[in-house]
């Protein structure tokens, strides 16, 4: 693996669900070079992704080569279909995955990220 030194960054990944695809590489990839990892999951996925993560499903996968752990800093729910929360349709804000999220379009989820760590040094687009 090419050796580089990210510690002090943040690298934030859009588009994570589970341990199998292109964007749950990428973090780990990143964690092992030291960044802080974020992570955007689709809103309608938050509760299950978190759900799985809290109960150790992924924690083989998360295996870094020192043996920890890939440690992820914050999960924010995001749908990238909406700018600003003026876009979300009224029959999304009654879907019941969506109805006690907040803060998940693409606007909020930059000044959430903003206001939580001043600025991201890595930004990947993994969504599918």
């Amino acid at each position: 693996m090419l050796s580089i030194n990210l510690k002090g960054k943040k690298a934030f990944i859009a588009g994570i669900g589970d341990d199998q695809g292109f964007g749950w590489a990428i973090a780990k990839a990143l964690a092992e070079a030291g960044a802080t990892i974020l992570i955007g999951t689709w809103t309608p996925m938050m509760k299950i992704f978190t759900t799985a993560l809290e109960n150790g499903k992924f924690d083989e996968s998360r295996v870094l080569s020192d043996g920890s752990l890939m440690q992820i800093e914050k999960i924010y729910s995001l749908d990238a279909a909406f700018d600003t929360p003026a876009d979300v349709p009224a029959d999304i804000l009654e879907n019941k995955r969506y109805k006690d999220a907040e803060g998940y379009t693409i606007s909020e989820v930059a000044d959430t990220v903003a206001k939580d760590y001043g600025k991201i040094d890595i930004f990947v687009h993994s969504l599918a």
